[in-house]
């Protein structure tokens, strides 16, 4: 199998997660700006309760499961075409009468569908909750004042929702629903990707791995990249538990493929050093951390338009300048020494901000 097709399975999990973050971004930005709107306009809870239910009741969980078996099939057919280029032709008729690719987790156990629902759920009774308590006080208060100080608290009270624990064990932040769902929906597709892969080595007699080195690689992986692994090896890698906080979630943001190692001809010179992959990476996690802020500050520039506060929308546009210029100065210092593969990583971290 070439080493193009293999970035390319990892640029696949990347445009999925995409799609569904995006989704509950939607969604999270719906809400956000009917929250204000039905608060200015003096609706009742029960108003707005209904106007929540409607935009979350149709969430896309088929999707997901979709994507999961596309990314399998895609892992499944390198995986036999590289076989066959090897001269292991051990169960391919097998696999050729197979039509049909199904969701397996005999080795890493993935995030059942009741997670997500049940964080969509917890989501809607928080901002339910919030505009009660905020349409109880609003007419006792400055209304314009009122608003236009909830639409700075409104994200910390409703939309960070999640804690995200460090490796200590502490809380390091607390994240956006569609963060933690995008998050939860990347570990399925990656262990998945995995699981094919050791399915696929036990029906063709394989007994070796390899992570292939691709850019932006998460941390722990880098270590293992573009060596043979063990089964064992590989197990202890990703981990087998799929567990409901993140903490316990090994890799919680992985792209890397998992692939059959036949012989040492599929170890490739890696492009870049350790110390170059870790600054690539942590620059496109800042980018990503300041596209999250961006696209807050867009909401709230809507909700402001909406309430006719000007000097509140010029204050935001000042915030998303001074962002951008950020997310352009990090772009332009991912180390890479050949140009063309320094724009080609630049490209893919300004795709955050499509």
């Amino acid at each position: 199998m070439k080493k193009s097709s293999l970035i390319e399975t990892s640029k696949l999990i990347g445009s999925a997660v995409y799609n569904v973050k995006a989704n509950y971004e939607e969604k999270q930005n719906l809400t956000k700006i009917k929250y204000f709107d039905y608060l200015n306009k003096g609706k009742s809870v029960e108003d707005f309760s209904k106007e929540v239910k409607k935009i979350w009741g149709n969430i896309g969980h088929k999707f997901m499961n979709k994507q999961i078996a596309k990314l399998q099939e895609a892992i499944h057919s390198n995986n036999v075409a590289q076989a066959i280029d090897i001269g292991r032709i051990l169960g391919i008729e097998y696999y050729k009468s197979t039509g049909k690719w199904v969701i397996d987790d005999k080795y890493f156990k993935l995030i059942p569908e009741s997670e997500f629902k049940k964080i969509e759920n917890l989501f809607q009774e928080r901002v339910i909750k919030s505009y009660n308590k905020s349409n109880k006080i609003i007419d006792k208060v400055d209304k314009d004042y009122y608003l236009e100080k909830k639409i700075d608290s409104y994200d910390e009270e409703v939309n960070q929702l999640i804690a995200y624990y460090g490796k200590g064990g502490g809380i390091q932040r607390h994240v956006q629903v569609s963060s933690y769902l995008s998050m939860l929906h990347n570990v399925d597709l990656t262990r998945s990707g995995w699981n094919q892969t050791m399915i696929d080595a036990d029906r063709l007699n394989a007994e070796y791995f390899i992570i292939p080195a691709h850019p932006f690689s998460c941390e722990e992986c880098q270590m293992y990249q573009n060596r043979p692994l063990s089964r064992y090896e590989v197990e202890s890698i990703i981990g087998t538990e799929a567990e409901e906080q993140s903490d316990d979630i090994l890799h919680p943001n992985c792209k890397c493929t998992l692939s059959i190692l036949w012989d040492n001809s599929q170890i490739k010179k890696d492009d870049f050093t350790i110390i170059e992959k870790e600054e690539q990476y942590k620059i496109r996690q800042q980018v990503n951390s300041y596209s999250l802020t961006k696209d807050k500050l867009e909401t709230d520039k809507v909700i402001a338009n909406k309430l006719g506060n000007q000097e509140q929308v010029d204050k935001i546009n000042n915030r998303i300048n001074k962002i951008d210029n950020k997310i352009t100065k990090l772009v332009n210092s991912i180390p890479a020494s050949n140009p063309k593969q320094k724009h080609a990583l630049q490209l893919q971290v300004e795709a955050i901000n499509r």
